[in-house]
């Protein structure tokens, strides 16, 4: 079911597999990211779930105020939402790669289990596993 569409992300939740699914469609910033994200924390709430799938493939870099933001403040309320496990499909960029390694070690420092994969398929298996 989607939750949330803008021209730079998709969020959805998937109720038979109790995943949220977070896919990016290119640079997705600002009010976009915020609100695609903030979905996908109420639909944790909401739903008592604990996994997120991020398909990154098409992701942009992101500011350095969205990074300021996913740390202090999304990040938290994720935290505290229930969120522990995340299948994370790597961006095609190798400058975004890089910026996403930093949040990826952000994330398992705050009890995120992060596994990295290269498409949707291997995440929705790891995570159907765990």
């Amino acid at each position: 079911m989607i939750i949330f569409q803008c021209p730079t992300a998709v969020t959805e939740y998937l109720e038979d597999k109790k995943i949220v699914v977070l896919t990016q469609t290119g640079k997705n910033t600002g009010a976009n990211l915020k609100d695609s994200l903030d979905k996908g924390v109420e639909a944790l709430i909401q739903n008592k779930a604990v996994k997120w799938l991020s398909d990154n493939r098409n992701m942009g870099t992101h500011t350095a105020e969205d990074v300021e933001w996913l740390n202090n403040d999304w990040t938290p309320r994720a935290i505290k939402a229930g969120w522990k496990k995340w299948a994370l499909v790597q961006p095609q960029s190798a400058l975004s790669a890089m910026s996403e390694k930093n949040l990826v070690d952000f994330f398992a420092s705050n009890g995120i289990e992060v596994k990295i994969f290269e498409t949707p398929e291997e995440g929705f298996k790891w995570l159907e596993s765990v």
